[in-house]
């Protein structure tokens, strides 16, 4: 009797850990969508069918819908039944269709404008934006629409542009090296593709002319072009119920084609790290990225941005250059609008000054951000940076989105 009882008790708890297990999923279901084509979320959470409803997958199913960007509130309910586990997803829709104005303060430079913005228009996740900004040193319009990829087949963007810019270039010290005023216009197109759920590409094709109708000290053409920018992406991307965090690296290549055969490239890795400490409400961050050209004009100079950095002149341009921001991030105010988060960051960078030698600068910042619970777009952003190496400070303030 003792033998039998051990011979079947591997088959007991076979079946009882196949009776404790959940069945898998069979179906799922939205509620509260008011704009958005129930059939366009169907096609992003198809995945999950089959699988079983456990911790993992019905975390992995939120960071799927947080990262839609216009879905918040999301509560999932799971039922079991005869036929298997229904899933019951109760979300608000964001308000993703608004007239949006924009305002941004940098070194004492002041830009402002106004956008159509609709990041998920006909409710089918397209984006689009028309609109302008505007300056004491540039006016510019711009449009752009597009629509995510899905199921392999490729998303795919129309763009374009046209303004005038009074482009002003200095040097690491803030003295003035290059000034001149250009007339552009540009269109284009942009296909991606998610070949994994970790693996994207895309390929950017745009034709424009740029004008040059002012040349101070420097030899700037002025043609048509062809500029062509293929990219890869690798990342990895999680929702914690507070922050999103995503883990990247990428890696673009630009060339542009003039029609006189004249050709430069720019080459640009980027690096991206959030990851949550400690808590659910501080995450640490960390954003490093360079850019390199190689035969380029004074109207393809790069700014701190390419470079991950705020510490430099705002109209501080360069060849080449590497640079990194490393910090935390905490989520300190949470309320019916939004989320209110402090920062606090270390920022260096290594960038090339027009006396062709390379320069080393450092130094700290903070501030805070707002992202707006309603609305798919960070609302306002204010920082302040201070350049050891330089002994000076820099402060940046913007409403609205970032250009």
């Amino acid at each position: 009797m003792f033998r039998r009882i051990l011979f079947l008790l591997p088959i007991l708890i076979v079946n009882i850990s196949v009776s404790l297990s959940a069945s898998p999923i069979t179906e799922i279901h939205f509620e509260g969508l008011k704009r958005t084509k129930d059939f366009v979320l169907q096609r992003d959470v198809e995945k999950y069918l089959g699988k079983e409803p456990d911790e993992k997958t019905l975390h992995d199913l939120e960071t799927t819908l947080q990262m839609e960007g216009f879905l918040s509130d999301i509560q999932i309910i799971s039922e079991e039944s005869e036929e298997g586990t229904e899933i019951t997803v109760k979300v608000k829709e964001k308000i993703t269709f608004i007239p949006l104005p924009i305002f941004s303060a940098t070194d004492g430079k002041v830009m402002g404008g106004i956008f159509l913005l609709d990041t998920n228009a006909f409710g089918l996740k397209h984006n689009f934006i028309v609109g302008g900004f505007f300056s004491s040193y540039e006016g510019r319009g711009i449009f752009m629409y597009g629509k995510p990829p899905r199921d392999h087949v490729p998303g795919i963007t129309f763009f374009g542009s046209a303004g005038k810019k009074k482009q002003e270039y200095v040097d690491i010290n803030k003295v003035d090296r290059v000034n001149y005023n250009m007339v552009s216009a540009n269109g284009g197109i942009s296909v991606t593709e998610n070949f994994t759920k970790f693996f994207s590409a895309s390929m950017s094709v745009n034709l424009g002319f740029k004008d040059f109708d002012k040349r101070n000290g420097c030899t700037i053409r002025s043609n048509r072009y062809v500029d062509l920018k293929p990219s890869v992406r690798l990342s990895k991307s999680d929702w914690n119920g507070v922050f999103m965090s995503t883990k990247s690296i990428e890696y673009s290549h630009e060339t542009v084609i003039y029609t006189d055969t004249y050709v430069w490239h720019v080459l640009s890795p980027k690096i991206v790290i959030q990851q949550p400490v400690i808590s659910e409400d501080l995450r640490f961050i960390f954003y490093s990225s360079g850019v390199h050209g190689k035969f380029i004009p004074y109207s393809a100079y790069s700014a701190n941005e390419k470079m991950s950095i705020c510490l430099l002149p705002s109209h501080f341009g360069t060849r080449s250059g590497a640079g990194l921001s490393s910090g935390f991030e905490y989520a300190a105010f949470k309320t019916r609008i939004g989320l209110f988060s402090l920062y606090g960051t270390y920022q260096c960078v290594v960038v090339e000054d027009f006396d062709d030698k390379y320069k080393f600068n450092q130094g700290a910042g903070g501030g805070i951000t707002m992202y707006l619970k309603q609305i798919a777009i960070p609302a306002m952003n204010f920082g302040i940076y201070y350049n050891t190496t330089k002994s000076e400070f820099r402060g940046n303030f913007s409403i609205g989105m970032t250009l």
